[in-house]
Order: structure tokens, then C-alpha cells, then sequence
């Protein structure tokens, strides 16, 4: 399913709307060029559990977010150099939790089995528009 978003703040929005609707375990992996909203639509989902400050973990790669029922994982692949990911980011023990794992760039780990994957895909329409594509957003309907 596709949805438009007109703004920044809609794209927010939808990650709150999705986030109503994460069952743990769960994978959201996002793909999109830069600018494209991936962290705007993380930085909704982690609005919805209280997180209303968050990093890009740009530099760390991984953030850990405690929720009351497990925790949510914000997983940014950008920087990494994908011949050395095996030496920098260790995702085995993580798996392995009740968690949401939210991952930017995840075409860099084609290996990693993430629990209930979905897809999502973000275009850029022109400024501000964006167009989110997955069946993730089929639970909105």
C-alpha cells in the first residue's frame, strides 16, 4: 500500500499511526535516499512510546529505546562500512529479544534475519512530499 505525505509533520504522523499497531517482535526496515524522512518517521514511532528526543544513531549505529513491553532498537546504517559491519555491530544477542528493531539503510545487512520483517520505501516527490510504500500500512485501512 502507498501512502502521500504533504509535510515533515505527516511523515511524523504516520509513524505514530503505525506505532499503534507494532506487535513484539517486529522489524520496520526503511529504505530511502537521503533526506528522504526516514528519521522523521522513526522519530513518530518513538513519539508514540514518550520519546520525544532522539538521536539519529548516525554515529553509533544502534540506540536502545526500554518500552513496557520490550525494547525498540533504532538501527542506522549509513556510515557503516558494510566490509566491516561483522567487526563494528554485533546484532546476534539483539535478535534474539522482544523487541522492535527500526533499521535505516538495512541493504547492508541483506544476511540478518530480522523478526517479522516489513519493508517500508520512501520516494521523494518533490520538497516536501514523500510517498511511503509497504504493507505495513496496510493495518491503517
Amino acid at each position: 500500500m502507498k501512502i502521500i505525505t504533504n509535510s515533515p509533520e505527516e511523515s511524523f504522523e504516520l509513524g505514530k499511526k503505525i506505532a499503534e499497531k507494532i506487535k513484539l517482535p517486529m522489524s520496520i526496515l526503511i529504505e530511502g535516499p537521503l533526506g528522504s524522512g526516514k528519521t522523521t518517521f522513526v522519530r513518530g514511532i518513538l513519539s508514540y512510546f514518550g520519546y520525544d528526543i532522539i538521536r539519529s544513531p548516525s554515529f553509533l549505529y544502534v540506540y536502545e529505546y526500554p518500552i513496557p513491553d520490550g525494547k525498540i532498537y533504532h538501527i542506522d546504517l549509513f556510515r557503516i562500512d558494510i566490509n566491516d559491519i561483522e567487526k563494528k555491530l554485533d546484532l546476534s544477542g539483539l535478535l534474539e529479544e522482544k523487541a522492535l528493531f527500526l533499521v535505516e539503510w538495512p541493504f547492508k545487512v541483506k544476511d540478518v534475519k530480522f523478526p517479522a520483517p516489513h519493508f517500508v520505501k520512501i520516494k521523494i516527490i518533490d520538497e516536501n512530499k514523500r510517498e511511503f510504500e509497504g504493507d505495513i500500512f496496510n493495518s491503517l485501512k
